[in-house]
């Protein structure tokens, strides 16, 4: 057997040449020789389904990189190991995931989300045992392997980048990170940077795979549950004059690297390109394979619904299953989260007035207010109680006097209003919603985990026009805007929102894509291939 749990024929099938076989030969030499050893444990009959033993071992292998139970990953270990393999460790591990598997079926579409699996509960059924003893009779095994399958549309390509990962993660993997570097620098460093470039696949070596050229801008990581579309690699001039100066062709390597981990584009390799060039390649696995389950979110998906993938600050709107409109987010600061949240919009509002949340009230403007008196009134705030409208001087006094702000905060609509010309209502009972906003530069952050919890939306209007399609044109809909008046409009038909966090998937090209998981989701993984 193959001891990452991928047939050796898938690796010819990631189209390497005889030059790419150079860079990982001894990669291959040390997995052959697991994969001998294992080979010469006495025989079983698991041994008699080979197909369907390597297919048990892959699956057990990406549930392990993904770290979702401790248990299940001893199991698989054991079920790989030159000392512990044998059929009890094969039945085991088959047993365990159809335990898995049927625990991750009864979970809430949140608890996909934060993958809160460690404290399942893997209870083998005796019905389980019944119909593993029948296909080893029958040596039909792979029925039952092929069943646990998960539903990724491109498996096959998650398998072939894992693998390509698990190969260079035997090898050495030091730190780069210096000074920030720029286009036209020397040293020795840029060297060492344009190998490991080349090893990720970012600018192209004798031999080696690389990435077509990188274009996120009509990809989603919704794609998860569609066949991704596969480009034809171009391919760039590699011929390098001197390999200590950072050239142009270097350059171009660096953008396509930010690029494809959400990264300002500017070929510069400062501390957050530093720390994606020395993640290793295991952790790259780790994250690619939790995000991987993370996208398998339903059994099933409406026809037309809302994506917002909240580390990748990116939203997506499908009909019929087809990307039509896409837009740049704007998403909750770490110690305001952004929520996971399954929900629908049920109205989309005209201009309408922002009523503060108490939090935002006494943590941001009432300490602004010691500083800056007039900023309520500067920003279209009406302060309100029980009674109506409470005058400056009124709530002045008694804030300076310590009786503090027990007063309610409205913004009327117009320019300077929080939440835009749009807001896209969502029932839940976090106050959670998407809007527009009048602070449209903030678009242009390489970071945009900067609101309060609710989604911020580049293209707002562009949403509120699908939305409202049904009832009125783009112009009337401008028009009404204009009036300043507040409108709540209903939608024809609420439209299904997820609020998903995958910070790792892979591109149209079957290529991953990484962002910083800036919630802290997969802070701490454990190593698979150790114990403890």
């Amino acid at each position: 057997m193959d001891p990452t749990g991928i047939h050796f024929r898938e690796w010819a099938n990631c189209k390497m040449t005889g030059g790419e076989m150079t860079g990982y030969r001894v990669v291959f030499g040390l997995w052959l020789l697991l994969y001998v050893g294992l080979s010469g444990v006495a025989a079983s009959s698991w041994r008699d389904e080979p197909e369907a033993r390597l297919q048990l071992h892959q699956q057990g292998l990406e549930l392990a990189l993904a770290d979702v139970h401790p248990t299940l990953t001893l199991w698989w270990r054991q079920a790989v190991s030159v000392d512990t393999a044998s059929d009890e460790a094969d039945d085991r591990l088959l047993l365990g995931m159809q335990a898995f598997w049927r625990y991750w079926a009864s979970l809430s579409f949140v608890d996909r989300q934060y993958l809160r699996t460690t404290d399942a509960f893997l209870s083998f059924r005796e019905q389980d045992h019944l119909e593993l003893q029948l296909a080893a009779e029958q040596q039909r095994r792979y029925v039952l392997v092929q069943g646990l399958a998960p539903g990724y549309a491109n498996h096959d390509q998650l398998q072939q980048q894992l693998a390509r990962l698990l190969a260079l993660n035997v090898q050495p993997w030091p730190a780069l990170r210096t000074a920030t570097l720029r286009p036209g620098v020397r040293g020795k460093v840029i060297s060492r940077i344009r190998e490991r470039l080349g090893l990720l696949g970012d600018i192209p070596v004798a031999g080696a795979p690389s990435l077509p050229d990188v274009d996120d801008t009509v990809y989603a990581p919704a794609d998860a549950f569609h066949a991704p579309e596969i480009h034809d690699p171009e391919i760039h001039d590699p011929e390098i004059h001197d390999p200590e100066i950072y050239d142009a062709g270097l350059e171009q390597g660096i953008r396509d690297f930010q690029r494809r981990h959400g990264l300002q584009v500017d070929g510069v390799i400062g501390p957050q390109t530093f720390a994606w060039l020395d993640m290793t390649p295991l952790r790259r696995a780790q994250l690619l394979m939790r995000s991987m389950l993370r996208t398998l979110i339903g059994d099933k998906l409406p026809s037309s619904y809302l994506l917002v993938n909240i580390p990748e600050y990116r939203l997506r709107l499908y009909q019929d299953q087809v990307v039509v409109l896409e837009s740049d987010v704007i998403v909750g600061k770490d110690e305001r989260k952004t929520p996971i949240m399954a929900s629908n919009i049920t109205h989309v509002v005209l201009n309408p007035p922002w009523n503060v949340p108490r939090s935002i009230i006494e943590k941001d403007i009432v300490p602004r207010l010691y500083r800056d008196p007039g900023y309520l009134e500067r920003e279209g705030f009406e302060v309100l109680d029980g009674a109506g409208r409470v005058s400056r001087a009124e709530w002045q006094a008694r804030l300076y006097n310590g009786g503090g702000f027990p007063y309610r905060l409205r913004q009327q609509p117009g320019s300077r209003n929080a939440l835009g010309a749009y807001k896209f209502h969502l029932p839940n009972d976090d106050a959670i919603y998407l809007h527009d906003t009048p602070v449209r530069h903030l678009f242009s952050r390489e970071s945009r985990a900067l609101s309060s919890g609710c989604v911020r939306v580049a293209g707002a209007e562009q949403l509120a026009d699908w939305l409202l399609s049904d009832q009125m044109s783009l112009e009337r809909l401008t028009a009404l805007k204009a009036s300043g008046v507040t409108r709540w409009l209903p939608v024809a038909r609420p439209l299904p929102v997820f609020m998903v966090y995958w910070p790792g998937w892979l591109g149209p090209d079957g290529w991953p894509r990484f962002r910083n998981d800036i919630y802290d989701f997969d802070r701490t993984l454990h190593n698979p291939f150790t114990a403890g």
